[in-house]
């Protein structure tokens, strides 16, 4: 016959696997807490009227909706182009790493003060993998293009894109970009 362990061995063998239980359960929560963090760059609308989306204001990306809009100096899409047409160029082109030519495609108000470098960076730390257009229509002079941005770990975000028209071309008015 084997003799049996001490009671004094039994609690301290006991206290040794709550503490190591405790200790993998602490691991296991740093884990999944710290995981998915991403920083908050996210600023609520002062008038948001849609629960489900978030208005934002992006590093690198410069909001165009609450700023004066003057056609005449906004960005033109390029003659035969439509709006449906430039708003794929411009994220195709984000994920071709073009991203001279994407900056200059934003609204001009995105692009005052901003500087190409700006928006690489703020592009590539979004790390959009993929794009679609959603909606797309237009009505007289007002044209407007939603897009969904995959953005991987970041979630999916929209874009609503508004062109007018400008004597007789296309111009960018505003994107209001939202967190979906």
């Amino acid at each position: 016959m084997s003799p049996e362990p001490a009671p004094a061995q039994n609690k301290t063998v006991v206290y040794l696997l709550g503490v190591i239980v405790v200790l993998l359960v602490a691991l296991v929560a740093i884990f999944f807490v710290t995981r998915g963090t991403t920083p908050d760059t996210t600023a609520v609308a002062p008038d948001a009227t849609a629960p489900e989306t978030t208005a934002t204001a992006m590093p690198g990306i410069k909001p165009s909706t609450g700023a004066d809009f003057d056609p005449a100096t906004g960005t033109k899409v390029p003659a035969g182009t439509t709006p449906d047409a430039y708003v794929k160029l411009y994220y195709q082109s984000i994920l071709d790493k073009k991203w001279d030519a994407a900056f200059k495609m934003q609204p001009a108000a995105s692009q005052v003060g901003g500087s190409v470098q700006d928006f690489q960076s703020t592009q590539t730390g979004y790390g959009m993998t993929a794009f679609k257009v959603v909606t797309s229509s237009s009505q007289g002079d007002t044209a407007t293009v939603e897009v969904e941005q995959d953005l991987g770990a970041n979630g999916t975000w929209g874009a609503l894109w508004t062109f007018v028209k400008y004597k007789s071309d296309w111009v960018v008015k505003s994107r209001q970009v939202q967190m979906k």
